[in-house]
């Protein structure tokens, strides 16, 4: 493990793209199948009722109240969207397979360089409490399921460096970006 300001890198199998990504990075870098299992999840729950109702009824009556069917429904969305917030940080962690991650963040990235606007969005909060909110956020995702606690503050403590955003990788060059330090 190698350390960078106040986060501990850990040894990766894919890129690291962020360790503590802000919480509207983190949903809106969600793919196409999460939003399906968001909906598996939420779907779960008033299926397992209507399954319940019809097994201690013996198969003659399904009935589950509509106030039920609703707190079932939420619990699932609720469930489900934790469950892919956490997958998803897993993917910014270099944890999961990340390729798809990894070119959207070299695009946003790269393209808020060019403009010369703060790579991870600017902070009117004084350094002391984006300090503190990035060591209360980092790695905060793997207790999602205890107490969900997100990064809702912009800092500069992501633990990557921005070199990286100023090498050109292969197909990159159709981005018309020329980032010089």
């Amino acid at each position: 493990m190698t350390s960078q300001g106040n986060v501990v890198l850990h040894n990766a199998e894919y890129e690291i793209i962020d360790q503590d990504p802000h919480f509207s990075r983190v949903v809106k870098y969600f793919r196409g199948s999460d939003y399906l299992k968001i909906a598996a999840f939420a779907a779960s729950g008033p299926l397992f009722l209507a399954a319940l109702s019809g097994f201690s009824s013996g198969g003659k009556k399904f009935h589950v109240s509509p106030r039920m069917f609703r707190w079932s429904t939420g619990l699932g969305l609720t469930a489900g969207f934790l469950n892919q917030y956490g997958v998803s940080s897993l993917r910014f962690q270099g944890i999961n397979e990340n390729a798809r991650e990894v070119a959207l963040d070299r695009y946003e990235i790269k393209s808020r360089l060019a403009r010369g606007e703060a790579p991870y969005g600017e902070s009117r909060m004084p350094e002391w409490i984006q300090n503190t909110a990035a060591r209360n956020s980092t790695y905060s995702f793997l207790n999602i399921s205890v107490i969900p606690w997100f990064n809702l503050v912009n800092h500069n403590h992501h633990g990557v460096s921005l070199d990286r955003y100023y090498e050109t990788r292969p197909g990159e060059e159709k981005w018309g970006f020329d980032l010089k330090k």
